[in-house]
């Protein structure tokens, strides 16, 4: 409806008058007093046709002007349709009426004056009314049917001249619908156009603020990357002086703690990365909540009592119908943050229904959030308390995988939190209609390293400086290893060996060429069978590869490979 009612006033100008309503009340006010000097018609009578003119197109300017100022809702505009119609017959009636208050007895020049300025009005008419036909249709029938009707009452001219009135309504009434129909036509294209440019300008802002957000994230990471970088550089700078044992001991374990800050500042970020990989490929079905809450338990059991924190679970036997890896994964970095900003107390994982939903919470004593904070812990890289940015305490990445991985499944997140007293974190995930057999949590293992010598192993990669460093490490754990640039020199390397050699091969994806490390391992396997156990080292996120991999169950190991898993690889 509001289509049809937002142009009351098309045109309007100061105080909602239209130039066509100020023309009309002058107008009749021009003619009235031409009526009554030229043709003798009564000055009162004339008069009062003029005045009920300038009411009638008063009372169209005001309702105008009350519209513009109330804008009223969608159940108020039929009335107002009702009254603006209305109004439109009342004027057109004004118009009518002068057909018989200026008429002159005799003079077919006052029959003629009239009715021309009728047709003159409702033609007018159609321009101004075509937005909102019934109001149109009011006015033209109320102009013509009075005026016409008492021509038709009397003889000779008269009569003709009502006639022509008559005949010339249902013309203007159909040149009116056609108007109508062009004016919602481009109304109609209007809105579309602007509804077209709003959403242009909704996609415009949306690029600009992830353009925005990409930037502030790579940012912030490239600063974090080059931090422990720059410190790598200094540190190696000073064992190129040939330090004393003491020192050159210190410098090595700054080292390697750069070198672990690095790695966990990447697979932080990398996290970030295979959010979209990770929604993409989730499936839900019915989880026990009680068997993943214990996993989680059992892996931060350790860090929780090294803070000195109690860690309790509380017992469920709730279901939710999830994609548990992701549920997990969220748990456990709202898990992380708990314990990392709890100082005393301890944190709690628990469950509890609400209707058709499970809200799955972590609730902490610890720091709390200020309220008007909520929001912006879920940026990346933002740490409230940590303005010095300590990477040993984090990089502020947690959260924002928190948010993405939620948003992505469409469970929402919400935050209870009191400054000095504690946050409470709520998922909000669907019930599972069956629940699952409960299955036992898993245990933490330690075992010793496996011991590799005598182990065969062949390591392919273009890189010198990697080759260098598995030369070394390999060579401490008393592997016989051979390395290769290429797939050529592997394979003389292969055939060449004992046929009944067992080899380890470990093959970096990306290869100078167009061959893969994925192609070499089908190649190998094609042509040595079973002595040869390939395994993929790759710093890609490609779910495709993944797939391709665990096909030809292929081992995928990820850059940068933590020496342990490549010595349990090894050890198989």
């Amino acid at each position: 409806m509001r289509l049809y009612f937002t142009e009351f006033a098309p045109g309007s100008g100061p105080g909602g008058v239209r130039p066509l309503q100020f023309l009309a009340i002058l107008g009749s006010g021009v003619i009235a007093l031409l009526m009554v000097a030229l043709l003798g018609t009564p000055a009162i009578r004339a008069f009062l046709w003029w005045l009920a003119i300038a009411v009638s197109e008063a009372a169209i300017i005001a309702i105008n002007v009350l519209y513009a100022r109330r804008t009223p809702d969608e159940s108020r505009l039929r009335a107002w349709a009702l009254a603006k119609a209305t109004l439109a017959g009342l004027s057109g009636l004004a118009w009518s009426a002068g057909q018989i208050a200026l008429s002159v007895p005799g003079d077919p020049v006052s029959t003629i004056m009239p009715a021309w300025m009728i047709l003159t009005f409702c033609a007018g008419a159609i321009w101004a009314g075509a937005f909102y036909m019934p109001a149109l249709v009011a006015m033209q029938l109320c102009a013509v049917l009075p005026a016409a009707l008492w021509l038709e009452s009397r003889d000779g001219f008269d009569r003709a001249v009502g006639l022509c009135l008559l005949v010339a309504l249902p013309m203007m009434l159909a040149i009116g619908r056609q108007a109508g129909r062009r004016y919602r036509s481009a109304v109609n294209d209007k809105i579309e156009i602007g509804l077209l440019l709003a959403q242009q300008n909704a996609y415009t802002q949306r690029i600009e603020q992830l353009s925005a957000e990409r930037g502030r994230f790579f940012g912030a990471a490239a600063h974090d990357l080059r931090q422990p970088l720059h410190a790598m550089g200094l540190y190696l700078s000073l064992l190129r002086d040939n330090p004393g044992a003491a020192d050159r001991e210190n410098l090595v374990d700054n080292l390697a703690a750069c070198a672990a800050s690095l790695d966990a500042q990447f697979n932080a970020i990398m996290g970030v990365q295979e959010t979209s990989a990770l929604i993409s490929r989730a499936k839900a079905e019915p989880t026990s909540l009680a068997t993943l809450f214990e996993r989680l338990a059992v892996q931060a059991r350790p860090k929780a009592a090294e803070a000195g924190l109690k860690l309790r679970v509380a017992s469920t036997t709730l279901a939710a119908d999830v994609a548990p890896d992701i549920l997990e994964r969220v748990l456990n970095n709202l898990l992380s943050n708990a314990l990392r900003y709890t100082k005393k107390g301890g944190v709690l994982i628990g469950a509890r229904r609400r209707s058709d939903q499970i809200a799955v919470e972590i609730v902490d004593t610890g720091v709390g959030i200020p309220h008007e904070r909520h929001t912006d812990i879920f940026e990346d890289f933002l740490q409230l308390d940590n303005p010095e940015r300590n990477r040993a305490r984090g990089f502020g990445l947690g959260l924002g995988i928190v948010q993405r991985l939620c948003e992505g499944m469409g469970w929402k997140i919400e935050l209870r939190s009191v400054v000095g007293r504690g946050s409470r974190f709520s998922i909000l995930v669907p019930a599972a209609r069956n629940t699952p057999a409960m299955q036992p949590a898993p245990s933490i293992a330690t075992a010793a390293p496996p011991a590799l010598r005598g182990r065969r192993a062949l390591v392919i990669d273009d890189d010198v400086r990697v080759l260098d460093a598995m030369r070394k490490l390999l060579a401490r754990w008393g592997v016989e290893a051979r390395f290769c640039g290429d797939g050529e020199c592997a394979l003389a390397i292969l055939a060449a060996s004992d046929p009944a050699a067992r080899w380890h091969v470990v093959i970096d994806y990306r290869l100078a060429g167009a061959e893969t490390g994925l192609d070499l391992a089908e190649r190998f396997r094609a042509r040595f069978g079973d002595r040869i156990a390939c395994a993929l080292v790759t710093g890609e996120v490609d779910e495709a590869l993944d797939q391709r991999a665990a096909a030809q169950e292929i081992p995928v190991l990820r850059k940068p490979v933590e020496p342990a898993r490549l010595r349990a690889l090894l050890a198989r």
